[in-house]
C-alpha cells in the first residue's frame, strides 16, 4: 500500500462519497490505497444491482485520444483494472484490444497518423489490411467494406458490473464503508460550507469533512441543492444486442472492440451475444430530476431514426442474428468532454467526480484521491478537470457544445 502521510489532519477527516458506481468506488478505492481509511460511500441501490449509468455501460477502454488528458486518465484505468483483476475469479478486465475500421481513404489515412499519436502517447499501435483486421474479429468486420483497420492492442473491455464489485469489495478491505439503499435526498450546509447529506427515507443527517459527489447524470440535482451547477449535459444513447446464440460460450469478455469511425459505431461481443451502439443521430438531451430512478429510458425507435438500422446493417453478425434486448442509456457529457474532478466552485467542502465513463473512471478515482488528500501527485493538472471551468458560460452554451460533441466522442483525433 502506498501510504503517503504528508497529508496529516486530511487523514483524520471523515469523507463521504455520494455514488457507489464505477466512478464513486473508484474514488473510494484510491482513497484506502492511499492510507484513508475514514471513508463512507451512499447508494440508492441495492448491492446487488446496478441501475445507474455503470450498469448499462458497454464496458469499451479506449486510451487514443486527442485529449491528452483523456489518454492519460484512460491509460491509468487499464493499470487500475489490471492490477484489480488480479484480485477477482472474475475477468473484470482483459487487453482484447481495439480495431477502428476505415471504410474511407481518409480514415485510411488518418490510421496511419493515430499510429504516429500512439507511440508518441506510448500506446503501441499498428495498421491492418482488411483480412488481418477481419481475422481478429470475423462476426463484427467484413473484409470486402474494410480498407484496413487501426490496431491497438492494449486497448480493454471491461465487465462494468463486475468491475465495480472489485472496486466496492477492495476499498472495504481497505476499510471504506459502503451504505447501500440509502438515497441522498440533499446535500446540508452550515455557515456557508457543505457539511454532510440528507439521506435515506428519515432524512437522517450524515455529516463529513468533505462531500463528493460522483452520482453521474444526477449529480447536478444534488449539486443545486448546494446552489452549486455543474457544467454538464444529459444524452439519451442507443445500444442494441443480439438475441443468445448458439455457437456462443459464456467467457463475458472475448475479442476486440471493434469501432467504426466513418459511421460513428461501435461493438463488441458479450458472452453469449453480440452488442453494439451508434451516435449516428442527432442528439437526445435529458433533463434529470430527483424523480428519474434509472438512467435506462423507454426504448423508442422514432428517436433515433435510422441510426439502430444502418448500424446493424453495417457489422456481419447483425445482420442475421435476431435482435435481443433494445436499451436507452443516458449519459453525461461537458462541453470539452472532460470530466468534472476536483472542489466545486462557491462552496467549501463539496468535491465532484462527474461526467465520466468506464474508460476514464480508474484514473478519475486516482485524480480525486491525490487532491483530497494533498499528496501533490495528480495525474493531470487539475486546473484542466476544476468543475468552475466553465464559470462564464450560460447554461444554453454548455448544453449546446456539449451535444456538439456527441458524434464525435470515439474518434481519436
Amino acid at each position: 500500500m502506498d501510504v503517503n502521510r504528508s497529508a496529516g489532519k486530511r487523514f483524520a477527516e471523515e469523507i463521504l462519497i455520494v455514488g457507489a458506481g464505477v466512478v464513486g468506488a473508484s474514488v473510494a478505492y484510491h482513497l484506502t490505497r492511499l492510507g484513508h481509511e475514514r471513508v463512507t460511500v451512499l447508494d440508492a441501490r441495492d448491492r446487488a444491482r446496478l441501475p445507474g449509468s455503470t450498469g448499462l455501460a458497454p464496458g469499451f477502454v479506449g486510451q487514443l485520444s486527442a485529449t491528452p488528458e483523456l489518454t492519460v486518465l484512460a491509460r491509468d484505468s487499464v493499470a487500475t483494472y489490471r492490477a484489480l483483476a488480479k484480485t477477482t475469479p472474475e475477468p473484470v478486465f482483459l487487453q482484447v484490444g481495439c480495431l477502428e475500421v476505415a471504410t474511407t481513404p481518409a480514415r485510411l489515412e488518418q490510421a496511419h497518423h493515430d499510429v504516429e499519436q500512439g507511440e508518441r502517447a506510448g500506446l503501441p499501435a499498428r495498421v491492418l489490411d482488411p483480412t488481418e483486421a477481419a481475422a481478429l474479429a470475423p462476426a463484427l468486420i467484413d473484409a470486402e467494406r474494410a480498407l484496413g483497420a487501426l490496431h491497438l492492442p492494449t486497448d480493454g473491455a471491461a465487465d462494468p458490473a463486475a468491475l465495480t464489485h472489485a472496486l466496492v469489495q477492495a476499498a472495504t478491505n481497505g476499510g471504506a464503508r459502503f451504505r447501500f439503499d440509502a438515497p441522498v435526498r440533499a446535500l446540508e450546509i452550515e455557515d456557508g460550507r457543505v457539511v454532510g447529506v440528507r439521506a435515506g427515507a428519515d432524512g437522517e443527517l450524515l455529516r463529513a469533512g468533505r462531500t463528493v459527489l460522483a452520482t453521474g447524470i444526477w449529480g447536478p440535482v444534488l449539486a443545486a441543492t448546494a446552489s452549486v451547477r455543474l457544467p454538464m449535459a444529459a444524452v439519451q444513447h442507443p445500444y442494441l444486442y443480439t438475441a443468445e446464440l448458439p455457437e456462443l460460450d459464456d467467457t463475458p469478455i472475448d475479442g476486440p472492440i471493434v469501432r467504426y469511425p466513418d459511421h460513428a459505431v461501435y461493438t463488441r461481443r458479450h458472452g453469449r451475444r453480440y452488442g453494439l451502439g451508434s451516435y449516428a443521430h442527432p442528439p437526445l438531451p435529458l433533463t434529470p430530476s430527483a424523480a428519474l430512478t434509472s438512467a435506462e429510458l423507454p426504448f423508442r425507435e422514432e428517436d433515433f431514426g435510422t441510426a439502430p438500422a444502418a448500424a446493424t446493417a453495417l457489422v456481419p453478425v447483425f445482420r442475421t442474428a435476431p435482435v435481443g434486448r433494445r436499451l436507452n442509456g443516458v449519459f453525461a457529457l461537458t462541453p470539452d468532454e472532460l470530466p468534472l474532478v476536483g472542489p466545486a466552485a462557491g462552496v467549501a467542502g463539496l468535491w465532484c467526480a462527474e461526467a465520466s465513463w468506464v474508460t476514464h473512471a480508474g484514473g478519475v478515482g486516482r485524480q480525486l484521491a491525490s487532491q483530497l488528500l494533498e499528496t501533490g501527485d495528480p495525474l493531470v493538472d487539475p486546473e484542466r478537470l476544476a468543475p468552475d471551468r466553465f464559470a462564464s458560460w450560460s447554461d444554453e452554451r454548455i448544453s449546446a457544445t456539449a451535444l456538439g460533441h456527441y458524434q464525435g466522442i470515439y474518434d481519436a483525433h
